[in-house]
């Protein structure tokens, strides 16, 4: 995300290839489908610290299996951060949390196991 101090906005592009992910069956850890026993190293973690988010999943990042994508949305459902991955990359996004923001809902689609997403996480 850079040295800047505040969220890049989510391209056009980025969100386009984002939203046709959320159609498909969304994996959680109480609705693992045919993934389960996967939940641990799919579901992303939400750490919140001076109005910042970060988000990490605790996946291997390998050139046949990664993490295509992470974001997140705030509890209206409104994207707040987004970020690309190549297998390279480490599978984290922090974000800056909006003023006003209530909770956030973290998401993740793997290259093989499909987008899996967190239980809302409150933001105090």
């Amino acid at each position: 995300m850079g040295s800047s101090n505040s969220t890049p906005a989510v391209s056009d592009e980025l969100k386009a290839e984002i939203a046709p992910l959320e159609a498909k069956k969304v994996l959680t850890v109480a609705d693992p489908g045919e993934f389960a026993g996967k939940e641990g190293k799919h579901v992303p973690t939400i750490a919140v610290a001076e109005s910042k988010a970060t988000i990490v999943v605790p996946h291997g990042m390998e050139e046949a299996h990664w993490i295509q994508y992470i974001w997140a949305k705030n509890e209206s459902g409104a994207l707040i951060g987004a970020v690309k991955l190549s297998h390279t990359d480490s599978p984290t996004l922090t974000v800056d949390v909006p003023a006003g923001t209530k909770a956030i809902t973290a998401f993740e689609s793997c290259n093989l196991h499909g987008v899996w997403k967190t239980d809302d996480t409150p933001i105090a």
